[in-house]
């Protein structure tokens, strides 16, 4: 009798143990099915937001209507009928300061304006040292042992590959002042979207002068060429562009380089999400895919 009742509970716990994996099985692949449900919505309407922003650019007849509608897409993409149902956000590169390309001037001006003082060029060059390669500690023979040791200590030597990691570097240990200023997305200060906080970090360009880019880009207007404010602005705002013009012409486009999507997607009762980034450089009156990216 004893040995039936043994029997048996072994033979439950096995069935037990059967059915709990059977079920695990199930909600794996449960799982995976809403996951690539997600990703496909994402990528549909990412799709649907590259539509919208081929409708923008064709509508226009002229290629100065091209340029403006380029300029804005922030406003005209985002209220198409095409995006309906869809979570779709956009953001020109060069919205935000690009770490990677950025001059110790332009970090420099930015900690100072975030109101850290005297100790603002000492992180522009901790950022430096951070980023950019350096073979001076190189060594051969008995020492590389402890050489290849030490990298390990050091900074990344590389190009960033997320803004959050500015936290990482001596003095940016607080990311949140730098969290909507800053990216690690390629593409020159965009004149028709860029903050003003974000416009002062540049060479030659004062808060007023910043300040009256910005006017221009609520307005729906923004500005084709930097000298097209100097108007606007005092003698010594003019002067301050004037003595730094090529270095700002040259960080800076009316143009944005590029535009980023970012498409966002849901699926099931136990909602899989899935985020999608691309990025998309204007070709004529076409918008084309040059990067994607899954963020989750």
């Amino acid at each position: 009798m004893l040995t039936m009742l043994w029997i048996m509970s072994v033979a439950s716990v096995a069935a037990m143990t059967a059915a709990l994996a059977g079920r695990n099985t199930v909600d794996a692949g449960r799982n995976r099915v809403e996951l690539e449900r997600a990703y496909w919505k994402a990528t549909g309407c990412a799709r649907r937001a590259q539509a919208a922003i081929d409708e923008e650019l064709t509508a226009s007849p002229s290629i100065e209507g091209v340029n403006a509608a380029w300029r804005t897409l922030q406003s005209s993409v985002p209220a198409s009928t095409l995006l309906t149902g869809c979570d779709v956000a956009l953001e020109a590169a060069g919205t935000r300061i690009d770490l990677n390309a950025a001059t110790d001037e332009m970090i420099t001006n930015l900690a100072t304006m975030l109101g850290y003082g005297a100790g603002a060029a000492e992180m522009a060059a901790a950022l430096h040292d951070w980023i950019d390669p350096d073979d001076s500690l190189s060594a051969g023979g008995a020492e590389q042992a402890w050489y290849q040791q030490a990298r390990r200590l050091l900074p990344r030597n590389a190009p960033l590959a997320d803004s959050r990691e500015l936290s990482r570097v001596r003095g940016f240990e607080d990311f949140s002042p730098f969290d909507s200023l800053v990216s690690v997305e390629p593409g020159r200060v965009s004149l028709a979207t860029a903050s003003a906080t974000v416009l002062t970090a540049l060479p030659g360009i004062t808060s007023e002068l910043a300040d009256a880019i910005v006017v221009r880009q609520q307005a729906g207007a923004p500005v084709a060429e930097l000298s097209d404010v100097l108007g606007s602005v005092s003698r010594a705002s003019a002067d301050a562009l004037a003595s730094r013009y090529p270095d700002a012409v040259r960080l800076t486009t009316p143009d944005p380089d590029a535009w980023v999507v970012r498409s966002t997607a849901v699926s099931g009762l136990r909602p899989s999400k899935v985020v999608l980034q691309w990025r998309l450089a204007r070709l004529g009156r076409r918008a084309i895919v040059v990067q994607t990216r899954t963020i989750q």
